[in-house]
């Protein structure tokens, strides 16, 4: 059943799991324990291989218990290495380590006969996924050294490892470094005849000589991965060697090819890809037709660029918000299951006290004289169910802790996502005017700032904050993009402290920006002259202090200025951000004032960013 459960999975997940769970079940009914273990293993790792995270890490608890009460070693080790990358498949990075650590124990403190390189070589990749490179490396080197298999599973496993460091190498901008290990690495895969994994280093090596500006090399390898990914009719692969082609030839401006190359990509990716291909397609297409001065073309491939952006946005949202709920139901999962032990703990110690109570009354009739002890005996073992029960409800208190803190920081997230659609749709707006007024370099320049600053909103929209330099960027394009929507009727500044360092210290993504558009529409506009606004960060001891000062009307002009301030949506979002910060300092975070003596003319906001 077990057997015919696995062959079937990948094609009929039901059938094979309704095998699996009557495997599981006729091996409970005969004693067949290490049929029982396989069998839950095997239904675990069906769940995982479609996505059930939850109710796949369920059954590896349920046979991870049952593996360590038969001291079944080679299954838990297998066991622990499957929950390292349900967790890493759902983003839970800390724990998916933990568990490749355990494994790695595991083997070493009993010594068993197994190789422990693919938890280190597993672990590297989660280490490069963290962004923590060093460790990766590391992980990398030491699965090498405690290989214990096979010359040629050494060498594959070499290989392996060759390429991620280029990949690293490669995302660092040392691309001679990445170049030579990729030629290793397609040395080895033309030996063994690889050709989908040859197809994939030739158009990596292409893209170093690229970036290398050597021409012709690059376009001799990536031709050559276009050919096998033709040969062996891999959609994506041939999509994306049409994209790099299409970048090589722009780059060397030779546009006609270009064109001609990113036309290919686009209609290759018509029928597969996803939203990330098809936004580079139209992007490059866009860079293409603007530097041929085809700006119709240009900006049509630019809107179709942003329309992949924000569904690529929303995916990333969907699929973070999706990694939560999995989390949240993985613990939700891990309570039903201890209260259920609980239950079935009281349930047995309620049985077990009942029929202990006749006993008691039993030899009471025959042996009075026994009575004393068997008394002490029954206060014993309630004294020993009380504690069992006070474990468990600490260890309920302490996952509703941890449930409680993850809907925390969802709350944050959501919160911080909710970017103000008015300035969106008034950005918009503006460019529709230069348009259609025929201002279409004005326009353009607008497009380009537009673009770039929601570009930096996706790119770190998986962060709840940002390092300072990052966070001072996001604001710099929002004032420019400001001042080009009204005509540079205003000038602006800002001024950072020299002491403050800015790629270490973090701050909420965001958090400013509401006070400079306030400053801006509320105090600036409805001034008459000259305009100024100054945007400062400052180096406290224990703060980030933010300073956004205007010379307009200020900010009790007029109830109905007041008014629409209040009724501000970003400001209600804002302020709550605000409130969640309050925790960790006990100062006044925001101090808003009338400039010289109260005279309305100008405004002061000055914000506290707690450092830690």
């Amino acid at each position: 059943m077990r057997t015919l459960g696995v062959r079937i999975r990948s094609h009929n997940k039901e059938k094979a799991l309704e095998y699996l769970h009557l495997s599981v079940e006729k091996s409970k009914r005969v004693g067949f324990a290490q049929g029982e273990i396989q069998g839950l293993y095997s239904i675990a790792v069906t769940h995982g291989m479609t996505g059930n995270y939850a109710e796949s890490l369920e059954y590896l608890n349920r046979c991870l218990d049952l593996a360590v009460e038969h001291k079944d070693y080679k299954r838990i080790n297998y066991v622990y290495n499957s929950m390292g990358i349900v967790y890493k498949n759902i983003g839970d990075y800390p724990t998916s380590q933990s568990y490749y650590l355990k494994r790695i124990k595991l083997i070493d403190s009993l010594q068993l006969d197994q190789d422990t390189s693919t938890p280190y070589f597993n672990l590297g990749v989660l280490y490069n996924l963290m962004g923590e490179k060093d460790k990766a490396v590391e992980s990398y080197d030491t699965a090498l050294n405690v290989y214990k298999g096979s010359k040629d599973g050494r060498e594959s496993l070499e290989n392996d490892i060759l390429s991620n460091l280029a990949r690293i190498n490669f995302d660092d901008g040392n691309y001679e470094s990445a170049l030579k290990k990729w030629l290793k690495v397609s040395a080895y895969h033309g030996q063994q005849n690889s050709n989908i994994e040859l197809s994939v280093d030739y158009s990596n090596i292409g893209n170093c000589y690229k970036e290398l500006e050597e021409w012709k090399l690059a376009e001799e390898y990536l031709q050559k991965s276009l050919n096998l990914a033709k040969q062996l009719s891999i959609g994506q692969q041939i999509s994306m060697v049409y994209y790099e082609l299409a970048d090589l030839m722009f780059r060397q401006r030779r546009f006609l090819e270009a064109v001609d190359y990113s036309n290919k990509s686009l209609e290759n990716l018509e029928n597969t890809g996803g939203h990330e291909q098809k936004k580079d397609a139209h992007e490059i297409a866009y860079k293409i037709y603007e530097a041929q001065g085809q700006l119709a073309k240009a900006i049509h491939h630019l809107n179709q660029s942003m329309e992949y952006k924000d569904s690529l946005l929303n995916e990333t949202k969907i699929k973070e918000i999706q990694n939560l709920q999995i989390q949240h139901d993985v613990y939700l999962k891990d309570k039903e299951i201890n209260e259920n032990e609980l239950q079935l703990e009281l349930l047995n110690t309620s049985v077990s006290l009942n029929n202990k109570r006749m006993v008691y009354l039993s030899i009471i009739l025959v042996l009075l004289l026994f009575s004393a002890g068997l008394l002490y005996f029954r206060y014993l073992n309630k004294k020993k169910s009380n504690r069992i029960l006070h474990e468990k409800n600490n260890l309920i208190s302490q996952q509703k802790e941890v449930i409680e803190k993850m809907n925390s920081q969802l709350e944050k997230r959501m919160l911080r996502a909710q970017m103000n659609p008015h300035f969106i749709f008034n950005s918009l707006s503006s460019i529709r005017y230069l348009v259609s007024s025929g201002d279409k370099e004005a326009a353009l320049t607008y497009l380009n700032k537009f673009s770039k600053l929601l570009r930096q909103v996706l790119e770190t929209s998986v962060n709840v904050s940002l390092v300072l330099h990052e966070e001072i960027e996001l604001l710099k394009i929002y004032v420019e993009l400001e001042a080009l929507r009204f005509d540079n009727s205003f000038s602006h500044s800002f001024k950072i402290d020299e002491n403050l360092d800015l790629y270490q210290l973090e701050v909420p993504m965001l958090l400013v920006q509401p006070y400079i558009e306030n400053a801006i529409l509320h105090g600036l506009l409805p001034k008459e002259g000259a305009k100024k606004l100054s945007v400062s960060f400052n180096d406290k001891k224990n703060h980030i202090e933010s300073i956004i000062e205007d010379n307009g009307v200020g900010f009790n002009s007029s109830k109905k200025q007041q008014n629409k301030r209040e009724k501000s949506r970003g400001m209600s979002i804002t302020a709550k951000r605000i409130e969640a910060l309050k925790k960790f300092s006990n100062e006044e975070l925001v101090k808003i004032e009338n400039l010289n003596n109260g005279k309305e003319t100008g405004t002061r906001v000055t914000i506290l960013i707690p450092k830690e």
